[in-house]
Protein backbone atom coordinates (compact mmCIF):
# COMPACT_ATOMS: atom_id res chain seq x y z
CA UNK A 1 0.00 0.00 0.00
CA UNK A 2 1.23 3.59 -0.58
CA UNK A 3 -0.10 7.18 -1.03
CA UNK A 4 -0.41 8.91 -4.51
CA UNK A 5 -1.13 12.02 -5.49
CA UNK A 6 -4.69 12.01 -7.12
CA UNK A 7 -6.03 14.80 -8.81
CA UNK A 8 -10.21 14.76 -9.14
CA UNK A 9 -12.28 17.60 -11.28
CA UNK A 10 -15.99 17.43 -12.00
CA UNK A 11 -17.42 16.32 -15.32
CA UNK A 12 -19.67 18.55 -17.36
CA UNK A 13 -21.82 15.27 -18.05
CA UNK A 14 -21.83 14.66 -14.39
CA UNK A 15 -19.94 12.39 -12.43
CA UNK A 16 -15.91 13.00 -11.70
CA UNK A 17 -12.44 12.37 -13.41
CA UNK A 18 -9.74 11.06 -11.25
CA UNK A 19 -6.08 10.98 -12.44
CA UNK A 20 -3.30 9.25 -11.18
CA UNK A 21 -0.67 11.23 -12.87
CA UNK A 22 2.38 9.02 -11.83
CA UNK A 23 0.58 5.94 -13.80
CA UNK A 24 -0.89 8.29 -16.43
CA UNK A 25 -4.00 6.82 -15.74
CA UNK A 26 -7.66 7.83 -15.34
CA UNK A 27 -11.17 6.99 -14.41
CA UNK A 28 -14.61 8.14 -14.59
CA UNK A 29 -16.93 8.05 -11.56
CA UNK A 30 -20.31 8.64 -10.82
CA UNK A 31 -19.70 9.66 -7.20
CA UNK A 32 -16.34 10.81 -5.14
CA UNK A 33 -17.04 8.05 -3.04
CA UNK A 34 -16.69 5.99 -5.89
CA UNK A 35 -12.86 6.79 -7.37
CA UNK A 36 -10.35 4.92 -4.78
CA UNK A 37 -12.47 1.31 -6.02
CA UNK A 38 -11.90 2.54 -9.42
CA UNK A 39 -8.95 3.44 -9.15
CA UNK A 40 -7.46 0.46 -7.69
CA UNK A 41 -9.27 -1.76 -10.08
CA UNK A 42 -7.97 0.33 -13.36
CA UNK A 43 -4.65 0.06 -11.99
CA UNK A 44 -5.32 -4.20 -11.41
CA UNK A 45 -6.56 -4.52 -15.04
CA UNK A 46 -4.85 -1.88 -17.69
CA UNK A 47 -1.29 -0.88 -15.89
CA UNK A 48 1.85 -2.51 -16.74
CA UNK A 49 5.22 -1.24 -15.82
CA UNK A 50 6.98 -0.53 -13.01
CA UNK A 51 5.72 0.95 -9.75
CA UNK A 52 6.36 4.98 -10.15
CA UNK A 53 7.52 6.97 -6.93
CA UNK A 54 4.74 8.53 -5.37
CA UNK A 55 4.95 12.97 -6.89
CA UNK A 56 4.04 15.86 -4.84
CA UNK A 57 1.29 17.47 -5.28
CA UNK A 58 3.59 20.35 -6.17
CA UNK A 59 5.40 18.77 -9.23
CA UNK A 60 1.97 18.42 -11.27
CA UNK A 61 0.43 21.92 -10.02
CA UNK A 62 0.13 23.58 -13.65
CA UNK A 63 0.47 20.54 -15.86
CA UNK A 64 -3.04 20.87 -16.88
CA UNK A 65 -4.15 20.67 -13.36
CA UNK A 66 -5.21 23.93 -12.99
CA UNK A 67 -9.18 23.06 -11.98
CA UNK A 68 -10.28 20.31 -9.34
CA UNK A 69 -8.64 19.35 -6.26
CA UNK A 70 -6.03 16.56 -5.13
CA UNK A 71 -6.12 13.87 -2.85
CA UNK A 72 -4.08 11.30 -1.71
CA UNK A 73 -5.42 8.06 -2.00
CA UNK A 74 -4.16 5.11 0.03
CA UNK A 75 -3.64 2.42 -2.85
CA UNK A 76 -2.41 -1.58 -3.00
CA UNK A 77 -0.01 -1.21 -5.55
CA UNK A 78 1.58 -4.76 -3.90
CA UNK A 79 0.10 -6.71 -6.00
CA UNK A 80 1.73 -5.03 -9.44
CA UNK A 81 4.86 -5.68 -8.37
CA UNK A 82 6.47 -8.35 -10.35
CA UNK A 83 3.15 -8.86 -12.90
CA UNK A 84 4.81 -8.23 -16.22
CA UNK A 85 7.99 -9.84 -15.33
CA UNK A 86 6.66 -13.52 -14.34
CA UNK A 87 8.01 -16.40 -16.63
CA UNK A 88 7.35 -19.62 -16.37
CA UNK A 89 10.06 -21.75 -14.72
CA UNK A 90 10.63 -25.08 -15.95
CA UNK A 91 12.42 -27.42 -14.53
CA UNK A 92 15.27 -29.98 -15.95
CA UNK A 93 14.29 -33.91 -15.01
CA UNK A 94 17.27 -35.84 -15.41
CA UNK A 95 16.96 -38.57 -17.94
CA UNK A 96 16.24 -41.90 -16.92
CA UNK A 97 18.35 -44.89 -18.71
CA UNK A 98 16.25 -47.30 -20.60
CA UNK A 99 16.16 -50.46 -18.66
CA UNK A 100 18.14 -52.97 -20.19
Amino acid sequence: MAFFVTHVCSEAQGGVRATLPDFNLYVFAHAICDVPEQLQNALIEHYRGPIPKSSEIEDWQGDGYQRGWWLWLNLDVDSLIGRGKRRRKLMRVPSQEAPS
